[in-house]
C-alpha cells in the first residue's frame, strides 16, 4: 500500500465513534456507516441518519430516527435492500428496511441480560456481520462472549454454529471480535490481540498473529509481531490485509510479515478522563473500509480518507 494524500471524509460527521463502514449499496456513491447508536450515510459532502439517534442508546421497534439501538458495532447489507445491524448492547441482531425504514427484531430475543448463563443467552454481545461470499442465503457474525462465529440465514433469522470452540482446545481465541472473508471463504477473526484463520470448509482455526496473552507493539513475523487491540482488518489482496489499532499497519500472510503503515493515524485527537484530567492518549481507530484506492478510517468523531494505491 502506498500512501499518496490524506483528508477528512465530510470533516466533523459522527457524534461517537465509527464502529463500521461499507459502501451503501441503497445509494451508489455513500458511505454507511455505524455512529455508535445509529446509523448514517455520507456522500462527503451531505451526510443524513438512517436509523437511530447518534446521542440516544436504548431499545426501540421504530421508523428511522425514532428507532433506538444500544450500540451497533457492526452491520451488513444483504440484496433486497435490508441492512442487518449487530445491536451490541441489546444482545440481538435487528433489521432495517431501506425502503420503509422501519426497524425490527432479525434474531433475538433482544434485551436477554448477557450476565445469565450461556445456554440462556442465544446472542451474547454480536459484534461484526458479514455476508457469507460462499452461501449467499447467509450471514456470519461474531458472537462476542459466547466465544463463537455463528451462521443467520437471511430468509427466516434461524441461528447456527459455525465454528465453536471446544474446552481446553488450542488455539484459544477467547472472544470474537472483527472479522472479514477472504475469495476462498476463509475467515479471518481478531480476538484483541491476535489473529486466527477459521478453513470454511473443515472449520479448523489456527492462529495465524498476535498473541492471545499479551499485548504491545513489535513488528515482525507474523507469529512474533504484537498488536495492541486491533479494532477492525480489511483485506487488500488475496492473502493481504491491513489491521488497525493506534496504527494502520499491513499483514503479508505470503511473507510472513506484519510491517507498519502509518504510525499517525490518530495522532491529532486526545480524549478526556472520566474524571476531569486530560488523557494524552490517542483514541483508537475503530473501523476500516479499503475501496476504489481509498482508504477510510471511522474514528472519534470523524472519518479520515486516505487517496492511495491498495496492493498487495
Amino acid at each position: 500500500m502506498e500512501q499518496s494524500t490524506e483528508s477528512d471524509f465530510a470533516g466533523i460527521v459522527t457524534n461517537e465513534r465509527v464502529l463500521h463502514m461499507e459502501e451503501d449499496r441503497y445509494r451508489p456513491g455513500h458511505i454507511i456507516y455505524a455512529d455508535q447508536y445509529a446509523l448514517k450515510t455520507s456522500d462527503g459532502t451531505n451526510t443524513s441518519i438512517v436509523a437511530g439517534s447518534p446521542t440516544e442508546n436504548n431499545y426501540r421497534e421504530a421508523v428511522g430516527i425514532d428507532s433506538r439501538f444500544e450500540i451497533i458495532r457492526g452491520f451488513a447489507q444483504v440484496a433486497d435492500g435490508r441492512i442487518i445491524v449487530a445491536d451490541t448492547g441489546n444482545n440481538c441482531l435487528r433489521q432495517v428496511n431501506r425502503t420503509s425504514d422501519v426497524t425490527s427484531v432479525f434474531s433475538g430475543p433482544c434485551k436477554a441480560s448477557r450476565y445469565r448463563g450461556k445456554s440462556e443467552v442465544p446472542l451474547n454481545s454480536p459484534w461484526s456481520v458479514i455476508v457469507d461470499n460462499q452461501n449467499s442465503s447467509q450471514l456470519l457474525f461474531a458472537d462476542h462472549y459466547n466465544y463463537v462465529v455463528k451462521s443467520v440465514e437471511i430468509s427466516t433469522g434461524v441461528v447456527s454454529n459455525f465454528s465453536r470452540q471446544e474446552k481446553n482446545q488450542e488455539p484459544k481465541y477467547y472472544v470474537v471480535t472483527y472479522m472479514a472473508q477472504d475469495t476462498n471463504g476463509d475467515i479471518f477473526i481478531t480476538g484483541y490481540n491476535a489473529i486466527y484463520r477459521i478453513a470454511y470448509d473443515e472449520r479448523t482455526i489456527q492462529h495465524i498473529s498476535g498473541s492471545s496473552r499479551h499485548s504491545g507493539y513489535r513488528d515482525s513475523t507474523l507469529l512474533n509481531s504484537l498488536y495492541d487491540r486491533i479494532t477492525d482488518l480489511a483485506f487488500i489482496g488475496p492473502r493481504t490485509f491491513l489491521v488497525v489499532e493506534e496504527r494502520l499497519r499491513l499483514v503479508h500472510t505470503n511473507s510472513n510479515r506484519v510491517t507498519t503503515v502509518d504510525r499517525r493515524v490518530s495522532y491529532e485527537f486526545l480524549w478526556r478522563c472520566k474524571w476531569g484530567s486530560m488523557c494524552r492518549r490517542h483514541p483508537h481507530p475503530e473501523s476500516l473500509l479499503a475501496t476504489n484506492n481509498s482508504l477510510y478510517v471511522g474514528l472519534l468523531g470523524r472519518i479520515k480518507r486516505y487517496k492511495c494505491e491498495l496492493q498487495s
